[in-house]
């Protein structure tokens, strides 16, 4: 029996490594984030924030990344070296944990608008380098590969994201003994998502890619990069209908975002441990889930498996306006958590699908910037119809919207089977 030499076990040697590192850069990543991220709306009010200026929290990074991802991605292809490009971008990110940390000190400004501004400016290098990663991923692991990657890193991080979101919420509320007390323990918390930052910069610099999956640097030619992906998308039709299926149900769901925070905060009451313990309560479903998503994509298909995970998004809005107890919204989020890992990893799946190697991180930066465009517009108008209406009245809407996304995608798979045939 013939012994494999070294150099035919070594890409098989890359992926258990690479496997390894995706899933230390997912908890890195969920540390830094969960940390803090669950009490941006919270934090933004103690700080004096509005209803309107919870919209803009969520539109305003949005709105930044419009004019981040298009150039960003021009920059990362045309460097040639994604990896390298894309950490350098992200250890910039890492710093702007420490610029949110100095808000609550920074006098003669408006501290809800100056919190709201750093956090959209920091979208700006935050939307390149996760589209940086996300072609990454599409360099590093073979399609059939993908699934199971991400799967455990989802798995893992969510693990970690419910240890850290519940210990950080019970902290918040347990530990001050006034509202100033309060704001020094969030001071102290930017601080160590930074830490968690870097640790994330660091198992970035890890990944093992193969040469073939670096392009020489192309000086001068971001045009004709851009061109490419553009001609890509105008021709592809599979690419379009996934984008249009996918933006009209972003929209859905990008509607809701401040709606919820001013449900949970405003009208239940929920403090820092209480939205820890919602965000807990869709993490531990995600944890169950996450492989098993990976699983059933594998076996039905993802247009299946899509379907079903923003079906169970669409009633999301609908199991708010019962909550009449942060002890039901608690207990609904189990599910609302098994939904949202299902879209998260099934969509991100169906990007890389619908998207060629070459390019990628320029196709991808057009899909998200457009996707960003919306998610600028969306949260401002459902606060609107808020205002007009009533906030149950506007959740329903926003649940109708997010289904009729949800269909969109099943009519998507009859479409390209009439145009294949």
């Amino acid at each position: 029996m013939r012994r494999r030499s070294f150099a035919e076990m070594r890409p098989k040697l890359n992926l258990n490594d690479n496997l390894q590192i995706n899933i230390y850069n997912g908890i890195a990543l969920a540390v830094a984030t969960n940390l803090v991220n669950p009490y941006f709306a919270k934090f933004a009010m103690r700080l004096g924030a509005s209803d309107y200026q919870l919209a803009y929290l969520n539109s305003w990074p949005a709105f930044v990344s419009i004019f981040a991802l298009i150039p960003g991605a021009l920059l990362i292809e045309a460097l040639g070296n994604k990896q390298r490009s894309t950490q350098r971008i992200m250890l910039i990110h890492k710093f702007f944990f420490l610029a949110l940390a100095t808000v609550p000190v920074i006098d003669h400004i408006s501290k809800p608008w100056l919190f709201i501004g750093l956090v959209g400016i920091m979208n700006f290098p935050g939307s390149i380098y996760m589209m940086g990663y996300q072609s990454c991923v599409g360099d590093i692991f073979e399609p059939r590969e993908r699934g199971k990657a991400m799967s455990l890193r989802n798995k893992y991080s969510d693990v970690f994201r419910l240890i850290i979101t519940l210990i950080s919420g019970q902290l918040l509320t347990r530990l001050p003994n006034s509202d100033q007390e309060v704001i020094w323990l969030y001071q102290i918390f930017f601080v160590i998502a930074f830490a968690s930052g870097i640790m994330e910069y660091l198992s970035f610099k890890r990944f093992k890619i193969e040469s073939s999956a670096v392009t020489p640097m192309i000086k001068g030619k971001f045009y004709a990069v851009l061109k490419d992906g553009m001609n890509f998308i105008a021709g592809s039709k599979e690419f379009k209908l996934f984008f249009a299926c996918s933006l009209l149900f972003h929209f859905g769901w990008q509607m809701g975002w401040p709606l919820f925070n001013i449900y949970m905060i405003n009208v239940l009451g929920a403090n820092e441990a209480w939205l820890g313990a919602v965000s807990v309560a869709g993490g531990l479903s995600a944890i169950l889930t996450a492989t098993h998503w990976a699983k059933f994509a594998d076996k039905y298909g993802n247009t299946i498996a899509i379907v079903i995970a923003t079906f169970g998004m669409s009633i999301t809005p609908i199991l708010y306006v019962f909550s009449e107890s942060l002890y039901m919204l608690v207990l609904f989020n189990v599910i609302i958590g098994v939904s949202i890992t299902g879209t998260v990893l099934v969509l991100f799946n169906m990007l890389l699908d619908v998207t060629p190697s070459k390019n990628r991180t320029t196709i991808i930066s057009i899909y998200n910037t457009l996707i960003s465009i919306s998610a600028t517009i969306a949260p401002i108008i459902g606060v609107a119809i808020m205002e007009k209406t009533s906030l149950k009245t506007a959740l329903i809407i926003v649940g109708l919207m997010r289904l009729l996304g949800s269909v969109s995608f099943y009519f998507r798979r009859k479409i390209m089977r009439r145009i294949q045939a």
